[in-house]
Parts: C-alpha cells; structure tokens; sequence
C-alpha cells in the first residue's frame, strides 16, 4: 500500500509549510531568526549577522567577530500546538579575508495517526526533520566577496510496523554580497537548495525547493534606520516570493521593526513586526506574524538569543 494514502495528517503540514507547489523537503525554507522574520525575512541584501549561514554566506565577510545565536519557535500555532522549530548557527572569521560558519535546523512535527484509505486508524508516529550546513565566504576584493553553504538534510516522515518512510540528501547554496559604490548601499545574490531530489522509497522523486534570489539593502538616517527588499524565484513551483523590511534604532541598543511578505501564488501574504535589544555583548530579538485569520502563519512568535565573542 502506498504510504501517501496513509499520511494523511503529514500530507496536509507539508503542503502548507510555505506554500503548495511542486518541491518537496520544504522544511530547508522556513526563514530562520527574529530579526529577519520582523523585517519581513528580507535578509540576502543584509547578511551582516551570523543569521548569513542561512540567508547568504557570502555575507559572513561581514562580521569581525565570533558570533552565535539560537531561535525557537512554536511553528503554525494556529494549525497545531505541537509543532516546533530550533534553529542554532555560529560564524568566525578566517584568516584574513575569510570567514566559516554552519548551523543545525530541526524542525519537530509533533505525535500524528496514521489511517488507511478506509479511515482506520493504524497507529501513531512522529515525524521530524533536521539539516545541517556548513559555510564559508571569502572576499574578493575590498567591497565583494562569494560564499557557498554545503549541507545534509534528513526527513523522518514515520515508521510503523515494517514501514520507515524516511529520506535524507546533500544540497548547496551559493551567494555573492557587495559592497555598492554609494556606502549605504548593498546587494546580494543567492541560488540556494541545488540538489538531486529526495526519494522516500515509494518510487517516486520530490525535487528540492531550489530558489534564486536577489536582494537590496540601505541604511539610512545616517545609520539609524535600515531597509531591505529581496525577491526570490522559486524554480521548481514556478512562484515569486517579495520581501520588505525596515529596522530603525528607537534608542540606544533597542530596535523596532516591521516587513511584509508575499508570494506571487497567493499562498502566503503577511505583515511582521519585531524589536530587539542588545546588552553588551548579548542580543535579544522578538517577532510576530499577522496574517489572515485562516492563514496557519498568523500568531506566530519567534525568538532568538545571540552572542558576539
């Protein structure tokens, strides 16, 4: 029996991670950090925080210092109450025009029943999902540098009885970050999730979410506000993806933040809001998701702590 008919549950999560379309191992999409999340996930133009492991790595040249941070969240709060992601990611220089990093993604689908095409219950499993990826950037010259992410991911969708629907692959990001001739101007470039797709032994084949995007980044009010614009095509859905984000520097160490996300599909649309507050060499930042009232993303808070060392 093919195990898509019994999943019903899990069929129904995945195909609203993000958005329905044709790719599979959608987890690799959920847009990870506080700060990101309240300008709207506009982050490819920025990339100036360790949160680059994911966004652009080309923008770990960056940083200047060791940096770490860690995000929780309950995911589609207004779907389910036991779903959760975690994200942790660090980021240090190396050598003289260079920098490494990584991070780890886990993503808990919480305890599902399994039933058969006449409705009978089988049993219960969890399902779960992690990747972990490995950075490095190196300038080019003074004011552009590349970056390549390589990473593993692996899906344990259930295991009942004799059957373990599972998949696992290796996929890669590039970027490319720059410094443009006016100083409160930046951009980058990703293509991200290249890889073969993932099969969960039922003959069949999910290609990945392999995405291009492009972004713009501006500081502004002599460095009291940034903004931020990114647009991402989605190759194997076919959809584009706009994000917009500002961040302004209320006072002293305590940001505010607003963004807005939508996909050309109509599958998502959002506003954000966030704010974050930074003591010495420690980072607090908070985000909230309004969406429609049918709209799984709605209510959703994400929290990160950082460090810089």
């Amino acid at each position: 029996m093919n195990y898509k008919n019994l999943f019903v549950n899990f069929i129904l999560l995945s195909n609203i991670l993000i958005a329905q379309g044709q790719a599979g191992s959608l987890f690799l999409s959920i847009n990870p950090g506080a700060r990101a999340s309240g300008m709207g996930e506009a982050q490819i133009g920025v990339a100036n925080d360790v949160y680059a492991t994911y966004y652009n790595p080309a923008g770990l040249s960056n940083i200047n210092s060791k940096q770490a941070s860690f995000m929780h969240t309950s995911y589609l709060p207004n779907l389910v109450d036991d779903m959760a992601y975690d994200f942790i990611t660090f980021a240090t220089p190396f050598k003289e025009d260079g920098a490494i990093g990584g991070h780890f993604t886990y993503l808990n689908l919480g305890d599902q029943i399994s039933i058969d095409v006449n409705g009978a219950e089988l049993g219960s499993f969890s399902s779960y999902m992690y990747a972990l990826n490995l950075s490095y950037a190196k300038r080019i010259d003074e004011n552009s540098s590349w970056g390549v992410n390589g990473k593993y991911f692996y899906q344990e969708l259930a295991v009942i009885s004799s059957l373990d629907a599972a998949g696992s692959g290796f996929a890669f990001d590039l970027g490319y970050f720059k410094q443009m001739d006016n100083p409160n101007l930046t951009m980058g470039a990703v293509i991200t999730n290249v890889g073969p797709g993932v099969s969960f032994g039922d003959g069949e084949e999910d290609p990945l979410p392999t995405k291009i995007g492009m972004g713009l980044g501006y500081s502004a009010l002599e460095g009291k506000a940034n903004l931020a614009f990114d647009l991402n095509y989605e190759i194997n859905d076919k959809s584009m993806i706009t994000n917009f984000g500002i961040e302004y520097n209320l006072v002293e160490q305590f940001k505010v933040r607003a963004g807005m996300l939508n996909d050309s599909s109509g599958d998502v649309s959002y506003a954000t809001i966030g704010m974050g507050a930074s003591f010495d060499s420690i980072g607090i930042d908070l985000s909230y998701i309004m969406g429609g009232e049918l709209d799984p993303h709605s209510n959703m808070m994400r929290f990160s702590l950082s460090g810089s060392f």
